[in-house]
């Protein structure tokens, strides 16, 4: 099932997002991989990905690819959706070691199915990118996807505003128009909205299931990786830029308490 070459590589695995989404991927990591270590670059200068140029969002994903490669990671996860869908192939021709992205694992869980109704649910720059609509399309033309840009979600969470009257009518604004559509899966093609979960469960009433990377993206690694590390979990934080936001609000992607990160400029 695993790689048997990693079985004693006590190297970090590397992961980044454009700020602190990328933490809903290494809170699952953690539980998967429970002797593994990490390295987690918050590209905090650049947040967020979403709105940005594609030539921005490689630009910054190679920067933030570049800066893990120095820190001799064996692996480099892309926990970033825009990232993942502008730049994964670039970075996994620029890399030597394994890349892993937030979208395919999502897309695997999906493609076996026939006739279901599933929306994807993304910033504008990877809705517009129709990654998933094309992934899943090229292999199984049973399945009905519906796009749905939310660019207002990854704001909500940064503010802290889940779980509030805000946050219902942002989830109402975007998610009307499909809520009579009879889906059968709900894709949260952002590293930020697993943080809406119970939001989006509330609104659709607990009647779809929800698909997000991190749970399954931690399985395939855990599969992947044969590790022999005696020790638990050391993780290093590293950001681009508001290093106290990031302490503030990691919590709540991590669900444990973050007590150090340095400050670092890339490429």
């Amino acid at each position: 099932m695993g790689d048997k070459k990693f079985k004693d590589d006590k190297r970090p695995i590397g992961i980044f997002d454009s700020g602190l989404g990328g933490l809903s991927v290494l809170k699952y990591l953690l539980t998967s991989l429970p002797y593994e270590n990490f390295i987690y670059l918050g590209d905090l200068a650049h947040l967020p990905y979403g709105n940005k140029s594609k030539d921005s969002i490689i630009k910054y994903s190679l920067g933030c690819s570049k800066f893990l490669k120095k820190k001799d990671v064996k692996a480099i996860i892309i926990a970033c959706n825009t990232a993942s869908s502008y730049a994964y192939n670039i970075i996994k021709k620029d890399c030597t070691i394994p890349v892993f992205d937030v979208i395919s694992p999502c897309i695997k869980e999906i493609l076996p199915m026939k006739n279901k109704v599933i929306a994807i649910l993304g910033t504008e720059k990877t809705i517009q990118s129709n990654i998933y609509c094309n992934l899943i399309k090229s292999s199984n033309n049973s399945i009905q996807v519906y796009n749905i840009a939310c660019p207002l979600f990854v704001p909500i969470v940064e503010e802290g505003l889940e779980n509030t009257k805000i946050a219902e009518s942002i989830i109402n604004m975007y998610l009307n128009n499909i809520r009579s559509k009879c889906l059968d899966y709900l894709i949260l093609g952002c590293t930020h909205y697993p943080v809406l979960l119970n939001d989006i469960k509330k609104y659709f009433n607990n009647s779809v299931e929800i698909l997000h990377s991190g749970p399954i993206l931690g399985k395939k690694l855990s599969q992947y990786f044969c590790s022999n590390n005696h020790n638990n979990n050391n993780i290093k934080y590293y950001v681009t830029d508001s290093p106290d936001r990031f302490i503030k609000y990691g919590n709540k992607f991590l669900n444990q308490k973050i007590e150090k990160v340095q400050l670092v400029k890339i490429g």
